[in-house]
């Protein structure tokens, strides 16, 4: 069968082998992109869009189970430590990518997040609000993507 496809390749003229070859490279390049780079992108798509539902997901759940191990008294819990050591590490933990966290006094400290799920960081807010810290000032704006940035300023009870 290869024989065949020589033979008959060798029987064509100069310029019907050059089109051959052309409509050759097109077939491979709609195969590379329509088999391979298509299908990659869309499932590199698809597994940012669930590690980001994932992370939605944690922050409504970690949200949850914060509110269920508040005393029932209601009492607040105060943390224990600096408070831009808590801030910054609690809003890692949540999946906020947070760009700086500057301390103004011991009780107080801006915040700059870059780049937060909106049910993420308010979840993550209503967290540390019943540990003890208390929101004095918030700016959010859109970011994207179905995120939010925000300028924050924080302080403990």
């Amino acid at each position: 069968m290869i024989d065949n496809a020589r033979n008959w390749f060798a029987g064509l003229s100069q310029r019907e082998k050059v089109l051959v070859g052309i409509a050759g490279l097109l077939l491979v390049g709609l195969v590379g992109y329509y088999g391979i780079a298509r299908p990659m992108f869309g499932a590199m798509t698809a597994a940012e869009k669930g590690y980001a539902d994932a992370v939605e997901q944690q922050a409504r759940i970690d949200a949850k189970v914060a509110a269920l191990q508040q005393p029932a008294d209601g009492t607040v819990v105060k943390f224990s430590g600096a408070i831009d050591t808590f801030v910054g590490q609690s809003a890692g933990e949540t999946g906020i990518a947070v760009a700086s966290v500057t301390p103004q006094s011991d009780s107080r400290v801006n915040m700059v997040v870059e780049s937060a799920k909106p049910t993420a960081l308010f979840g993550w807010l209503a967290r540390i609000e019943r540990e003890g810290i208390a929101v004095e000032s918030l700016s959010v704006d859109p970011a994207g993507n179905g995120t939010i940035s925000a300028t924050l300023t924080l302080r403990s009870n």
